[in-house]
């Protein structure tokens, strides 16, 4: 075995416990699959994995160093190319060697690694990064050249473990095929968490996580997602008959309380006539009492135990209909001008335009857009422009007025890391709607009151789309243009079902950047801008 792991466990410093009881083993040169709904904990458990986080319990046993292809937010974009590759040393040490400065401890850490540079060299041409140096920080390239840094190291290093996490986000078409070949190829053993279907169907392995623990399916992904799709139907089933049983418990309940009282009373009643004494009467009606409250409690014992089987089975299902969101109602008549591009190019300090030809386009209210280009070719930047946070080095751009655009980005950035569930909502509660209110829509959401104290930082790329799509419920404040920058990066599969049924259903202009051909093939996108 390459990968054991024996009951790991992860806790979070306010003490709640993330997943428990994680057992699993993966085989030499095996190529695996791990999904699992966003929030489970599969990036911790890669980390875990990887060395960079230690878990509260439990063990993991690796047959040689593992490598990590991470996903990234901006964390490492104060490294320059040669630390996140982690050759820095290695290349100034050969530097200085071959200067003649050399001492050493340059010869240690070259540890005769000659081809070190050469190899560096070869990777970084292998996927497209021929314009890119050793000392170029992290920052100045795009997300899918950040992705190819990270997978140059590969060939880099020759790791015997490869763990990838979301390794096809940011990725153009060509380079996911790229991508794709070189994990059928590769002779490693691999772990990807994923939410890209292309890829998830390469493996013939796919393990489960969720807060239950770890579950081992060996199938392909599309042959999984039909069991699982399965399991939801009959587990709705087993649903609809508890509800079923707790209704008809209530309704006894109510009626068999309903006779004794009134058996009670016919008694009561029966004993008045008597004259029997006041003594007598009361330990009577005493004994009627507890007999009647013998009788509620046992029935309120059985609804409360069909109440839990209810609430434990609801919350296996995944429920997409809870969900009602309607963008449709954009008042911008089809066919108006919103945005016109007349000769709009962009270049960054002390560097080339953008676009080898200036931008001349016009987006009209209706426009189903994709924007298309390669990593690195600026539609990120056009987006901005766009949107006014950027503005143009040539050329200009006119946009109608109160022109209401909704950014939709992988960050989800719209919703303040500073402030709890309950307080971004308010942000956006516009009608002045009562807390009961934001409350029903936020538990339709799918957050219930556990959540609403939790911080929006820690939510995870989900949960922060949900919440994104609550909010604008709550504005009742339908964009003219939504703006979608790859959008589904750090969701799951559920979400992103969540997510493109919003967008397919929205009537107002939508311009969507993905390089998820599943996702847009579902949004009846019918130009395209090619950068």
């Amino acid at each position: 075995m390459n990968i054991v792991v024996n009951n790991l466990c992860h806790i979070f410093p306010d003490g709640t416990s993330i997943f428990s009881d994680v057992s699993f083993s993966i085989e030499a040169k095996s190529k695996c699959a791990l999904v699992g709904a966003n929030g489970c904990g599969k990036s911790l458990l890669m980390s875990i994995l990887s060395g960079r986080e230690k878990p509260a319990g439990g063990e993991v046993f690796l047959g040689d160093s593992p490598y990590l292809v991470p996903q990234h937010f901006g964390q490492f974009n104060s490294m320059t190319v040669a630390e996140v590759l982690r050759v820095k040393d290695k290349i100034e040490a050969l530097n200085a060697i071959l200067s003649g400065d050399a001492e050493e401890t340059d010869f240690s850490i070259l540890d005769d690694d000659w081809s070190i540079e050469e190899r560096v060299r070869s990777a970084l041409e292998v996927w497209g990064l021929t314009h890119v140096s050793l000392d170029t920080c992290m920052s100045s390239l795009s997300g899918g050249e950040k992705t190819k840094v990270f997978l140059a190291g590969i060939m880099i290093h020759n790791p015997q473990i490869i763990l990838m996490d979301e390794p096809s986000n940011h990725l153009d078409e060509e380079t996911r095929t790229k991508l794709y070949d070189f994990i059928d190829t590769v002779q490693s053993t691999v772990l990807v968490v994923s939410h890209d279907v292309m890829l998830l169907n390469r493996f013939f392995v796919i393990y489960e996580l969720s807060a239950k623990g770890i579950c081992r399916y060996t199938m392909r992904f599309d042959e999984y997602r039909a069991y699982i799709e399965n399991e939801n139907r009959v587990q709705t089933e087993n649903v609809d008959r508890l509800r079923k049983d707790l209704r008809k418990e209530k309704l006894i309940a109510r009626e068999v309380t309903a006779r004794q009282q009134k058996h009670n009373s016919r008694g009561q009643r029966h004993t008045e006539k008597k004259c029997v004494a006041r003594i007598a009467m009361g330990n009577m009606k005493n004994r009627a009492e507890n007999s009647t409250a013998k009788l509620t409690g046992m029935h309120q014992a059985k609804i409360d135990r069909l109440t839990e089987s209810v609430a434990e089975a609801s919350s296996m299902i995944y429920d997409i209909s809870r969900m009602k969101v309607d963008l449709s109602s954009s008042d911008a008549h089809t066919g108006k001008v919103q945005i016109e591009m007349q000769g709009v190019n962009f270049a960054y300090s002390g560097k080339c335009d953008l676009w080898a030809s200036p931008l001349d386009f016009v987006v009209r209210s209706g426009d189903r857009i994709r924007v298309i280009g390669g990593n690195g070719s600026g539609k990120s930047t056009l987006m901005k422009i766009i949107m006014g946070h950027e503005s143009p080095s040539r050329g200009r751009v006119l946009s109608s007025d109160d022109l209401r655009c909704l950014y939709l980005d992988q960050e989800y950035s719209l919703i303040d890391n500073g402030v709890t569930v309950s307080e971004q909502i308010q942000i956006y509660n516009r009608n002045s709607l009562p807390e009961h209110e934001l409350n029903i829509r936020l538990n339709r959401f799918l957050f219930p009151k556990s959540t609403w104290g939790k911080s929006c930082a820690v939510l995870s790329g989900g949960e922060k789309m949900r919440l994104s799509l609550c909010c604008l419920m709550v504005s009742e404040n339908a964009p003219d243009i939504i703006i979608a920058d790859e959008p589904t990066n750090n969701l799951d599969l559920y979400n992103i079902e969540v997510l493109t049924n919003v967008l397919k259903t929205y009537s107002g202009t939508l311009i969507v950047i993905s390089h998820d051909k599943s996702f847009t093939d579902q949004l009846f996108l019918s130009r395209e801008i090619i950068l």
